[in-house]
C-alpha cells in the first residue's frame, strides 16, 4: 500500500521570471547542481548547495554569445531542453547541452558555446522540418554516449491528432556520431538506466507511460519494450498525469518521477510499483527530480503560464526535500554521468 506525505517545504531558491525549470542534476565531485529553463534557454547553476542564493549562475543561451557565424535563422529562439556538464573536483567548466537544432558545447568560463553534432546530420531520419523541433531531456549512458529526445517547440505545439513529430537520438560527441533509437513519439522524456545497467527506462509522456527496453553493449532493444508504468490508473482524477523528469536512485533502484499537472513526484520500487508519492500543493506543475547531497531530494516545477509568464506563485521554483522522504541509504552518486567528449 503505497502512502502519500504533503511536502511544506518553501522554495530552495526562487527565480521570479522562471518559465520552465528542468532537467535538475546533482553532481558528486563538484558539489554543485545544474537545471535549465527550457523556455527561457537558460544553463542554471548552483556552485555550492549550502548556499544557493550567493553561488546561484544564470547562463543565457542565445545568438550573442555563440562562436563564431550562427548557421541557422535567427527569427527562431533557442531553446536549451537538457544538460549535461563535465563534472570535476575542481568544478566545472564545461557542459554539453541540447539545443535547439541538436548537442552543443559552452565554456562556464567564457559562457561561449557552439554546435558540435547536429540532429540534421543523421542519415536514419528524413523529412522532418528541425525549425518545428527542439531539444527535451536526456541523460548519459554508463560508455558516454547521450540519449536525447526531441519533440514540437513551443511554436509549434503538440497535436495528437496528428502523426507525432517527435524522437530519440543517441550522440557520441567525441566521435561526432548520432543514431535514430525511437521516432515517432510525441513527448518522449527522460531517461535513465537501472543500477545493473541491463534495462533503458523510457519515459513517453503524453502515452503516460514509462517503458523499460533491455540494454545491452550500449545498445537498446527497442523492438523488445515493454511497459513498465502506466500513470492513468494510479492518478485517478487527472485528465492527462503525464510523467515528466525522472530519476533512478543507484542506491536501491527506485524511481522517482514528477507527474506534471498533479503536484506530485511519485516513487516507485524496482517492479513498477507505487511505493510512495510526495505532494507539492502549492505549485501542480512538476517537472524533474534528482536525488542531491546528503541524499535530499531535488525538485523543480514550472509556472503555471509557461508561454507568457504572467503567473504568481512559486510556480519555476526549485525544491530541497529532507532525505528521509528517499528511501535510499548511503552515499549519492552524480545523477547524470560526465559525457564522452
Amino acid at each position: 500500500m503505497s502512502t502519500s506525505t504533503e511536502i511544506a517545504a518553501k522554495p530552495y531558491i526562487h527565480d521570479y521570471g522562471a518559465r520552465l525549470s528542468e532537467g535538475v542534476t546533482y553532481l558528486k565531485e563538484s558539489r554543485s547542481l545544474f537545471w535549465v529553463d527550457i523556455f527561457l534557454s537558460e544553463i542554471h547553476l548552483v556552485t555550492n548547495i549550502d548556499d544557493p542564493k550567493a553561488t546561484h549562475k544564470v547562463v543565457k543561451i542565445s545568438i550573442d554569445n555563440y562562436i563564431g557565424v550562427y548557421p541557422f535563422s535567427s527569427e527562431l529562439p533557442e531553446r536549451v531542453g537538457a544538460v549535461f556538464p563535465l563534472d570535476s573536483p575542481e568544478g566545472v567548466k564545461e557542459a554539453f547541452f541540447g539545443g535547439k537544432y541538436g548537442i552543443c558545447r559552452l565554456s562556464l568560463l567564457s559562457c561561449k558555446w557552439q554546435y558540435e553534432v547536429l540532429y540534421s546530420s543523421c542519415s536514419q531520419v528524413s523529412g522532418k522540418d528541425w525549425a518545428r523541433l527542439r531539444s527535451n531531456d536526456g541523460n548519459v549512458a554508463t560508455n558516454g554516449d547521450i540519449y536525447i529526445g526531441i519533440m514540437n517547440d513551443f511554436h509549434v505545439g503538440v497535436d495528437t491528432e496528428k502523426e507525432a513529430e517527435g524522437c530519440i537520438f543517441r550522440v557520441n560527441v567525441k566521435q561526432k556520431s548520432i543514431d535514430l533509437v525511437m521516432d515517432n513519439v510525441y513527448i518522449p522524456n527522460s531517461i535513465n538506466w537501472n543500477p545493473a545497467d541491463d534495462t533503458m527506462y523510457v519515459t513517453d509522456s503524453l502515452a503516460f507511460k514509462v517503458w523499460q527496453l533491455p540494454y545491452h553493449n550500449g545498445n537498446p532493444r527497442v523492438s523488445d519494450k515493454t511497459q513498465f508504468i502506466d500513470f492513468v490508473p494510479i492518478n485517478k482524477g487527472f485528465d492527462s498525469p503525464e510523467p515528466d523528469g525522472s530519476v533512478i536512485d543507484s542506491r536501491d533502484g527506485f524511481f522517482y518521477s514528477a507527474v506534471f499537472g498533479s503536484h506530485k513526484v511519485q516513487i516507485f520500487d524496482t517492479k513498477g510499483q507505487l511505493h510512495r508519492e510526495l505532494l507539492f500543493p502549492d505549485t501542480p506543475n512538476v517537472t524533474c527530480c534528482c536525488i542531491g547531497a546528503g541524499g535530499d531530494l531535488f525538485v523543480t516545477t514550472a509556472s503555471l503560464d509557461v508561454e507568457n509568464g504572467k503567473s504568481s506563485g512559486p510556480g519555476g521554483s526549485i525544491y530541497r526535500v529532507s532525505a528521509d522522504v528517499v528511501s535510499g541509504k548511503g552515499d549519492v552518486h552524480s545523477s547524470k554521468r560526465n559525457p564522452e567528449y
